[in-house]
């Protein structure tokens, strides 16, 4: 009985495998830097093995941010919110996606919060300004997060390839704002098993800190 249940399980795999095209993408900038955390958005029509609504998905905060950074889910979804700091934070957005307030709370507590409506919501913390994340919620569409080296493998059933040979993909990337309208359109012809995308966008400028008044005084920083 072991047996029969192994080989059967091997055989749904091998299935599963045979009607996926797995496609690995890197996402580059304009300058053509690695762009960690940018959304891939492909039709879930066009995936194998396509996520519905999950439940308890984790945005941790850890050394005072968000973790991760930027996470895609489906409509409908749950995010737990755990703190993993040894000091409370207060977790709010005023995205029209998904306005909330998580007040006060320690590592003791897991709150959590469902996303019922398409579109980014922008994640921040009333005691830390520094703290930002974002979360995108998808409908017809499914996300994939980049990781530290801009890439992204996609399981892409081969039926829709093959009759297509092009997949459309949205990207998007915090630089772009907090409107998922923004995000670039790109049409790739397929097979490929590692296609670079290079995005109109670079990281924003750095702010230069505000002068103190005794570098003012004596204009150390040559202004």
């Amino acid at each position: 009985m072991i047996k029969k249940i192994a080989l059967s399980l091997l055989i749904i795999a091998f299935s599963v495998a045979s009607s996926a095209n797995a496609q690995t993408f890197r996402i580059l900038d304009k300058n053509g830097n690695p762009i960690k955390s940018a959304v891939v958005l492909i039709n879930k029509a066009a995936l194998v093995g396509a996520h519905g609504v999950q439940d308890d998905v984790v945005i941790d905060q850890v050394d005072k941010q968000f973790v991760p950074k930027v996470s895609s889910i489906q409509q409908g979804s749950t995010v737990v919110f755990p703190n993993s700091d040894n000091i409370r934070h207060h977790v709010y957005s005023f995205s029209e996606a998904k306005p909330f307030e998580l007040k006060l709370y320690s590592d003791q507590e897991r709150p959590k919060v469902t996303f019922d409506k398409p579109g980014v919501v922008t994640l921040g913390c009333n005691i830390h300004d520094g703290m930002i994340g974002y979360v995108v919620i998808n409908d017809a569409l499914q996300g994939f997060v980049t990781d530290a080296s801009g890439h992204v493998s996609i399981d892409i059933n081969n039926a829709v390839s093959e009759q297509s040979q092009a997949i459309t993909l949205r990207v998007w990337h915090p630089w772009m704002g907090d409107n998922l309208d923004a995000a670039e359109l790109i049409e790739l012809r397929l097979p490929t098993q590692e296609s670079d995308i290079m995005l109109d966008v670079a990281p924003p400028a750095q702010e230069k800190e505000e002068k103190s008044r005794l570098e003012k005084r004596f204009n150390r920083l040559g202004a």
